[in-house]
Formats: structure tokens, C-alpha cells, sequence
């Protein structure tokens, strides 16, 4: 539990929060404001599911793949295969009723690209806060 990243954990609510809230323009158009709102939490709770799973995994990887490039590749695969895998499960569960609105193919693609995306820009600010700060300690050495 010591490696587990949290902070990528709570960020993982907050997409599946967000994934919700734009589903909800698609799916629950004519419900009544608080079951979209349970919608929402129910999507953010997913999403914390997701972000648990995805860096209990990552945290007991061999320390030998602890490269940049490789844990955000790594990270980003299993957030894949994982998100994938629990929408399965959640529409083996929830059956068509709940997929009548929406099909679930382009809901899957649909939650897949959002996911992708918010990896590759979690890897890209990541990245510019390195070269900030390369700069940073180079201002500091007077170089």
C-alpha cells in the first residue's frame, strides 16, 4: 500500500465523475435531476474503482520497469484493460435495460478515448513540470 499513487487514484474519481456528467447529455436526458446526479457519483465511484485497481497493479510491478516512459505506458495499458474489463462486467450485470439509450460499443470506445486521452495528458504535463524544473535548478546554478 506504501507505492500506491492516491493522487492518481482520486484523479481517477474525478474522470469517471466527468465521463459521467458528458454521458449524461447522451443516455438520461429526461430523468429527473437526482438520479443523473446518482449517475454521476455512481460514474465517479467507478472511476475510483478503476484508478485503485490500476495502481495496485502498477505499484507491484518489478522495481526493475520503475523508467518513466514505462510506468506511464504501463499505468496507462492496465487503465485500459481494467476500465474495459469492469464495463463488461457492470453491463453483464445491468443487462440491456440500462444500455437501450446507448449502445455499448460506442460507449466503451466512447470511455476508452477519454481514458487514453487523460493518460497522455497526465504523461505530457508530467513531462513539462520535468523541463520546468531542469530550468528552474539551471536559473539556480547560474548556468
Amino acid at each position: 500500500m506504501d507505492n500506491l499513487n492516491f493522487v492518481n487514484v482520486i484523479k481517477s474519481f474525478f474522470l469517471g465523475a466527468f465521463i459521467g456528467f458528458i454521458l449524461q447529455f447522451r443516455v438520461y436526458i429526461d430523468q429527473e435531476l437526482a438520479y443523473r446526479t446518482m449517475a454521476v457519483l455512481a460514474s465517479g465511484s467507478i472511476g475510483f474503482l478503476i484508478g485503485l485497481v490500476t495502481e495496485w497493479l502498477t505499484a507491484i510491478l518489478p522495481i526493475s520497469l520503475a523508467r518513466v516512459r514505462t510506468y506511464f505506458l504501463i499505468n496507462g495499458l492496465l487503465a485500459l484493460v481494467v476500465t474495459s474489463i469492469l464495463m463488461l462486467v457492470l453491463d453483464g450485470i445491468a443487462g440491456s435495460s440500462t444500455m437501450q439509450q446507448l449502445p455499448f460499443a460506442p460507449a466503451l470506445g466512447f470511455v476508452l478515448a477519454i481514458v487514453a486521452i487523460a493518460n497522455l495528458l497526465d504523461y505530457s504535463l508530467y513531462r513539462r513540470t520535468q523541463r520546468r524544473l531542469e530550468r528552474y535548478k539551471q536559473g539556480l546554478r547560474g548556468e
